[in-house]
């Protein structure tokens, strides 16, 4: 969970999701990485582990310090997955060349859906789904990640079963990289101004270094505008939610009118 309120460094001015459950922060009195202490310690070394300042269920690594230790494991994975990719692109594009076409549609051959779901299941393309119910995510299968997908764009997804899980907004990094690909992709963004603004404001890192590797006329633009309503999921949930919150006033509203409506004679007329 993202943290909230207070840090080590007093008040968060700023936090910004650097990867899944990787945290930068800004504080009233200093800055640095915060990580919820099971992810650390699911996916980094003892060590590291070891050198975090721990409160309230965070491990903290201030810059100038510690900073450094997770940073640099990071850098690890990131770099490891960037060179399987490669070498997996690499050996996808010989057989394409020795086997021709069938070796393309044999990427997605035998792919199932995930086995596991919480709520109904909603399939965009092979390997691509909308699991809906109440918390809605995008799923990917990892072998169109693994071919698709940057290193960076596959660390703000859990994966889980053969697939990685992003949340609605999380969504949006996917589903940028995607929707040049698969034509299926591209129709389920109702507002591709709203899913700019949503990289641009929830996940500034991940648009540096993404723009970083591309072309300029692929690269995330700066866009003011609604984050969070480049899908008609997200745009239902909120009228939804509108809704819920009309009725509720509309309750409140007949309360007080059930409450102070009536008049009362207090005996002092004439």
């Amino acid at each position: 969970m993202q943290p909230q309120g207070d840090s080590i460094w007093g008040n968060i001015n700023l936090c910004i999701e650097i990867a899944l459950n990787i945290y930068y922060i800004y504080g009233e009195h200093g800055e640095g990485i915060a990580i919820p202490k099971e992810h650390a310690k699911e996916n980094f070394s003892d060590k590291t582990v070891a050198a975090g300042k721990e409160s309230e269920g965070c491990l903290y690594y201030p810059k100038g310090e510690t900073m450094d230790m997770p940073l640099y494991e990071m850098m690890q994975k990131r770099a490891a997955m960037a060179r399987k990719m490669e070498l997996a692109a690499a050996g996808q594009m010989e057989a394409i060349r020795e086997r021709g076409q069938e070796a393309a549609l044999a990427l997605f051959a035998d792919m199932k859906p995930p086995e596991h779901t919480d709520g109904s299941l909603r399939q965009i393309r092979e390997g691509i789904y909308l699991q809906i119910g109440e918390d809605t995510e995008f799923l990917v299968h990892e072998r169109v990640a693994e071919h698709f997908l940057s290193p960076y764009a596959c660390e703000f997804g859990r994966n889980e079963d053969g697939f990685f899980h992003y949340t609605l907004q999380s969504a949006a990094i996917p589903l940028y990289e995607l929707k040049g690909i698969f034509p299926e992709c591209r129709e389920m963004i109702v507002s591709e101004e709203s899913l700019c603004a949503t990289l641009c404001t929830h996940y500034p890192a991940y648009r540096e270094e993404y723009n970083a590797i591309v072309s300029k006329d692929e690269q995330i633009p700066q866009i003011s505008a609604p984050a969070n309503l480049f899908l008609q999921e997200q745009l239902d949930r909120g009228q939804k939610e509108a809704a819920e919150e009309n009725a509720h006033e509309e309750v409140l509203e007949e309360a007080d009118e059930d409450e102070y409506g009536e008049q009362v004679d207090y005996g002092f007329g004439v």
